[in-house]
C-alpha cells in the first residue's frame, strides 16, 4: 500500500509541470495557482533589509500583486535655511523652501526642485508650520499646501487672515505670528506637494522659523 501511494505521489508530481493552471477547491483555475479557500504559511523569513515589496490584493480579481515603495515619512524644517523662493504657485503665493530634512525614510521630497513626490496611491497626511521670530504688522499673512497634478497645482488647505494691531486699555497687542494648517490629501503616484507663503512683505520671512511632515496614512 505505502508503494503504491508513492507511486501515485510520483506521477501526480511528474505530471505538475505539465498543468498550465491548477486549482485547489476551484475546477476552472484563472493563475497558475488558484486557491478557493484559506492558506496558512507556517513561517516566513525575515529580510535583513528594509523591505521594498508590500503584497496586497487586487480588489477587482483578488490576485496577489505587490507595490515596489514603503510608504511615506517625511520631516522637513527650517531656520537658517528657510527661505520663500521666486516660484508663484497660484497668484499671490509664493513658494517655501526647506533645504533640511530631519528623516525621509523613502527619499520621496526632492530638495532641488523642493517639492513632494508621492511614491505610489494613498491617502497623505500633510502638515506645515511657519514662525515669524517676532511679532509682526503685515497684511493678508498665509501658510498654504498646494496639490499638482495633472499639470494643475491647486490650493487644498491654508491659514490665512490679516495680521492686526489693536490698542486695548492702553495695551498694543498684535495678532500671533504663526500660521499652520493641515489636511489629508488622496494621491496618485507622481503628484506633488508643494508648500507656499503669501504676504504683502515677504521680507518678513527671512529670519522665520518653519517646519513640515508628511506621512502615508493609506
Amino acid at each position: 500500500m505505502r508503494n503504491y501511494l508513492l507511486l501515485l505521489t510520483t506521477l501526480f508530481l511528474s505530471y505538475l509541470p505539465s498543468l498550465a493552471q491548477v486549482g485547489i477547491n476551484e475546477t476552472e483555475p484563472k493563475a497558475t495557482l488558484h486557491i478557493n479557500g484559506d492558506a496558512i504559511i507556517e513561517s516566513v523569513p525575515k529580510l535583513s533589509t528594509p523591505l521594498q515589496k508590500i503584497i496586497t490584493l487586487n480588489a477587482s480579481n483578488n490576485r496577489i500583486e505587490y507595490v515596489e515603495a514603503e510608504k511615506s515619512f517625511v520631516k522637513g524644517f527650517g531656520g537658517a535655511g528657510f527661505s520663500v523662493l521666486g516660484t508663484t504657485l497660484i497668484s499671490g503665493w509664493n513658494q517655501i523652501s526647506f533645504p533640511n530634512l530631519e528623516f525621509d525614510e523613502n527619499a520621496d521630497y526632492n530638495t532641488t526642485n523642493q517639492y513632494f513626490v508621492a511614491p505610489m496611491n494613498g491617502i497623505y497626511n500633510v502638515a506645515v508650520y511657519v514662525k515669524m521670530t517676532s511679532l509682526v504688522n503685515v497684511s493678508n499673512l498665509g501658510v498654504g499646501i498646494f496639490k499638482y497634478t495633472g499639470g494643475t497645482t491647486t490650493l487644498i488647505a491654508d491659514e490665512s487672515y490679516e495680521s492686526l494691531s489693536v490698542t486695548i486699555l492702553g495695551i498694543g497687542v498684535t495678532s500671533p505670528p504663526v500660521r499652520n494648517t493641515q489636511t489629508l490629501v488622496k494621491l496618485n503616484t507622481g503628484d506633488r506637494i508643494y508648500f507656499g507663503i503669501r504676504s504683502s512683505n515677504l521680507v518678513v520671512f527671512n529670519n522665520a522659523e518653519a517646519q513640515f511632515s508628511i506621512f502615508q496614512v493609506k
